[in-house]
């Protein structure tokens, strides 16, 4: 990757920009070393309600207007509070990368907390704690409590959530101390990644955060720990769960004295990590910190989860665990270390060469270490870990006390209570006020030109096969993103049950092929419903063996599993899925008869007729081509018959008694002979797509289709063997009526009215500029270019829009609206806990129950 450009501001701000070329989006971070270790007693989970502060006012943002830059441009924004620090992030245009960088110094510099907002994000602090520990399946396994084990300091060991209880003990004035004692310029690094001039945004960076007065910080905290010689256990329950889980965590080297050591850790816990179950899956989930790997200074854990049957005793798990350690230790571990680094590197590869994760890792690195460079020096420290040095690791573990966490189904939930701690008595008159700005108000910066997005070097053909192929360059790591889209076809519309069991076969032979050749990557294979998705990536030096997988997957094979299976699978489905997977079977009716076995569904699925394959990295187009025509070169399939499709309208309904809001959902196939696909895409913006759109400018706190105040989502996708044109609505049984007459009565109205030139230019602004998270990485152009083709797009899909919408008038709007979403002929869905026969009374129509697919 190119390099990294740093600079530090006179107030003691760090700079970092790290150029990344191609990409039409630009990522800003900025990290605070603060986290929840600073916390002192009585104030714990502190640090996690400050971060959610920060977003809601300024003295130039006030009252939540930070987003509004983000929103506006289909951007992303997010915070995160860990160990050793708090991140804040912005993925938007490079057209707002004055108003990211505005918006990060305002708050920078002057916070405004007020008690409404205090209150507000308590509340919502509670619910976040409540939906991540309590009621999440295993909650709180192994952060935080795991910790509790782990480590004696109150630094260390406590929880970062916090009692909500404890924390409305919270007030301004505790807000305005934190602030005063640790979001300082000194105490902060801001890190810039894109297709950026560094020397631009050092000028940037200066005119909006250098007039910001330097402070001193206050000290980070004494993290030092005893240690333990005794393994440390706690046992909790939970009803509702199937198995019992175990977590053994252990103490892993200090990554800034022991890099080196630390790394070897790393591989052997990869190494954990790939001894699979006949299933294709991981005996045991692994992971390098409680956050991930140097995403914290020492102390941080090794940990390691596995399910076992209910009632197995832990000691016997913390027996197998020091047992294989035992074993490696000694023996010869030359392939296993291989394949693992192989792994970790391509992984790395592939998931820093996106601006949003690259741009977050070097900012923490910064934060952490003081290493911004270490990002990139990754693959090759990696890469020089011995196989004499992992053996030293495991049996430093073989050895060492650990701590064990243990959840088994039980009656009733039990977890450790929270502790009684008190926070310590402010001395009178010590309280902190936030710095007075040296300016006025100042005004937010108005977004500048938009580049035009250009994809990289691209090259399209047809295999012989029939299948379609594109092939990109971009990209700065050595690694290829493939994506295989196979329409699923009738025989897999109509058997939904038969295409996802299909999908858990094929993506589990795609798994144990993958590890058997150690050469890294990732083959997944799964389905909507509609697609039969082949998608992962693999390290240039090893794309030959990754094919040869998806070869094999693609290729016929007895399967002994019964089709019944696939009720099961398809339990889970969304009440999106379950209302699309319905009207597929309804439209095209039973089918003809049963398949033999999953190796017949096989044969009518799997099949290239209709397929698309793309190919994305930093490597030439035609040779990318060529490697992937000469692997699928021997699959060949027949002919998918054309469905045939019934088009008449109704209601049908999908009892679900284990949804109590029900999802509504309305279609029209998209008329063949309209506009072009670009205006029906601006008319889906302009109905509905985004934040500015009629309906919520029409009639503000609803949607504009009612008064109920429910929100509807329109999109397009293809179904079946028809573009579609939907609107989906997700409310209360009682407010069920209102959707069906609101919608379908005002639609007419709604979708004939012309936008005005003030309507129209957002629309056209947000529409190209939602489209560019596909140049944020290769596996987003990857996935960009996928949608495209399945629409019978080219590759080139992203520049044609930008080109095209310019170029739509109010009337091209119309004639799309209208013939796009103006009458939904097909079949309405609901899925829900509803009555056929109630509904049928309150709206006055027919309401027809099916059990769906």
């Amino acid at each position: 990757m190119p390099g990294i450009h740093r600079r530090t501001l006179p107030n003691g701000l760090k700079l970092l920009v790290a150029p990344v070329a191609g990409t039409s989006r630009v990522a800003v971070a900025v990290h605070y070393r603060v986290g929840f270790r600073v916390e002192p007693p009585g104030m714990e989970g502190f640090a996690h309600l400050f971060e959610h502060l920060m977003f809601l006012g300024s003295q130039n943002l006030p009252d939540g207007t930070f987003f509004d830059h983000v929103s506006d441009t289909a951007g992303v924004a997010s915070g995160r509070t860990h160990q050793d620090y708090t991140e804040f992030y912005q993925v938007v245009p490079r057209s707002a990368l004055e108003q990211a960088l505005f918006s990060e110094a305002d708050r920078m510099r002057a916070p405004s907390f007020t008690q409404k907002a205090l209150t507000e994000q308590l509340a919502g602090v509670a619910a976040e704690i409540r939906e991540m520990i309590v009621e999440r399946p295993y909650g709180g396994m192994p952060w935080p409590y795991l910790a509790g084990l782990l480590y004696t300091s109150f630094a260390n060991a406590h929880d970062g959530y916090g009692d909500p209880e404890q924390l409305k003990k919270a007030t301004l004035e505790d807000c305005a101390e934190f602030f005063a004692r640790y979001y300082t310029p000194g105490n902060a690094v801001v890190t810039v990644a894109g297709d950026v001039d560094p020397g631009d945004v050092a000028a940037r960076v200066e005119r909006h955060f250098g007039d910001i007065p330097a402070r001193e910080a206050a000290p980070q905290p004494d993290l030092a720990e005893p240690g333990f010689f005794m393994d440390q256990t706690a046992s909790f329950t939970e009803p509702g769960v199937p198995a019992t889980a175990i977590t053994i965590g252990q103490w892993l080297p200090d990554p800034a004295a022991d890099l080196r050591g630390y790394l070897a850790h790393a591989v052997l816990a990869r190494m954990m990590a790939r001894q699979i179950t006949p299933d294709g899956t991981s005996a045991v989930s692994t992971s390098c910190g409680f956050f991930g790997p140097l995403d914290a200074r020492a102390p941080d854990a090794l940990l390691l989860t596995v399910l076992v049957p209910p009632a197995t005793p832990a000691v016997q798990m913390v027996g197998a665990v020091r047992t294989q350690w035992g074993m490696w230790s000694k023996g010869d571990i030359t392939g296993e270390v291989s394949a693992a680094v192989n792994e970790l590197v391509s992984e790395h590869h592939r998931y820093h060469d996106d601006i949003e994760t690259r741009c977050r890792a070097l900012g923490r690195l910064e934060t952490l270490f003081d290493r911004a460079e270490l990002l990139d020096e990754l693959p090759r420290r990696l890469g020089e870990v011995t196989t004499a040095q992992v053996a030293k690791a495991a049996t430093r573990l073989h050895g060492a006390a650990c701590a064990v966490m243990t959840i088994e189904p039980g009656r009733r939930r039990t977890r450790p209570k929270p502790g009684h701690t008190e926070r310590a008595e402010r001395e009178p008159g010590a309280a902190a006020r936030i710095p007075e700005p040296v300016a006025g108000p100042k005004t937010v910066p108005p977004r500048e030109d938009q580049p035009r997005p250009v994809l990289g070097e691209h090259v399209e053909v047809t295999f012989g096969n029939g299948l379609r192929a594109v092939a990109i360059r971009a990209g700065g790591a050595p690694v290829v993103e493939l994506r295989l889209r196979l329409p699923a076809g009738p025989a897999g519309w109509r058997r939904p049950d038969h295409l996802e069991l299909l999908a858990h076969v094929l993506g589990r032979r795609a798994r144990v092929g993958l590890h058997e050749r150690g050469a890294g990557g990732e083959l997944t294979v799964k389905t909507d419903g509609q697609w039969l998705d082949f998608a992962g990536y693999a390290g240039t030096d090893g794309l030959d063996a990754w094919l040869a997988v998806l070869s094999e997957v693609l290729t016929p094979a007895a399967m002994a599993e019964p089709l019944s299976l696939g009720r099961s699978l398809i339990r889970g489905r969304t009440p999106r899925r379950i209302a699309d997977d319905a009207l597929r079977a309804y439209l095209l009716g039973p089918a003809p008869a049963d398949p033999a076995g999953l190796a017949d569904v096989h044969r009518t699925v799997i099949v290239p007729e209709g397929g698309s394959l793309v190919a994305v990295g930093n490597a030439d187009p035609a040779w990318l081509l060529s490697r992937l025509e000469r692997a699928l070169d021997g699959w060949q399939g027949q002919a998918r018959p054309t469905p045939a499709t019934a088009a008449d309208g109704g209601i049908l309904l999908v009892p679900r008694e284990d949804l109590s809001n029900i999802l509504v959902t309305f279609s029209a196939p998209e008329p063949p002979d309209g506009p072009d696909d670009v205006a029906r895409y601006l008319a889906t913006g302009v109905l509905g797509r985004y934040h500015r759109n009629r309906s919520i400018r029409d009639a503000p706190g609803t949607t504009g289709l009612g008064a109920s105040g429910y929100e509807a989502f329109l999109g397009r996708d293809v179904f079946t063997d028809f573009p579609r044109a939907y609107i989906q609505v997700m409310r209360p049984k009682e407010q069920v009526p209102d959707v069906f007459t609101e919608v379908l009565d005002r639609l007419p109205e709604l979708t004939a009215t012309p936008p005005d030139p003030v309507e129209l230019d957002r629309a056209r602004e947000y529409c190209v500029l939602e489209m560019l998270w596909g140049l944020d990485s290769p596996s987003k152009i990857a996935d960009l270019v996928r949608v495209g083709f399945s629409f019978g797009q080219g590759a080139g899909l992203l520049t044609r829009l930008y080109d095209r919408l310019g170029q739509i008038t109010a009337d091209e709007v119309v004639a799309a609206a209208v013939g796009t979403y103006g009458r939904m002929p097909l079949p309405s869905m609901v899925v829900g806990d509803i009555e056929a026969d109630w509904l049928s009374d309150e709206i006055g129509r027919e309401v027809t129950e099916t059990e769906g697919a």
